[in-house]
């Protein structure tokens, strides 16, 4: 069963570090904060949580912030009051693609005809050539 609570974080413990260092620190106090009343290691913050958090610049966080927290198998998931928590996972990594590829779609069914017609020249070609024997000189010769 989810254990939903209501929390008022105060922030202030943030403004007596570096400007440069307030908001994550912010960050942090709100973890820890719902570590110790949800009796969970595992918290989640939510997107409009986090946004809300650096929402006047690194320097400036809020001096309180009232947070929406939830607790389901152990995870607590919180969120800025009046907003439901979302998961989001991680897009899938794209694969890349070597250089053959990009210019293949950059240039498109122009490069293809090209490549069909170096390919129809390679295999009727020509058999390779010979090479002549070239004629040498002596040194000490006139001629």
């Amino acid at each position: 069963m989810a254990e939903e609570k209501i929390f008022t974080i105060p922030l202030r413990e943030a403004y007596k570090k570096a400007e440069e260092k307030r908001v994550p620190y912010a960050a942090r106090l709100v973890r820890s904060y719902l570590q110790t009343h949800m009796k969970s290691d595992n918290v989640k913050l939510g997107n409009k949580l986090n946004e809300q958090l650096w929402n006047r610049s690194i320097s400036r966080p809020p001096r309180q912030i009232r947070v929406k927290a939830f607790k389901e198998d152990g995870v607590v998931k919180a969120e800025l009051m009046g907003y439901d928590y979302v998961d989001f996972k991680a897009a899938p990594k794209k694969e890349r693609k070597d250089m053959k590829e990009k210019l293949m779609e950059r240039l498109g069914p122009k490069a293809l005809k090209n490549e069909e017609e170096e390919q129809k020249v390679e295999s009727a070609g020509k058999a390779p050539e010979k090479a002549k024997p070239v004629e040498r000189h002596e040194v000490g010769e006139n001629a």
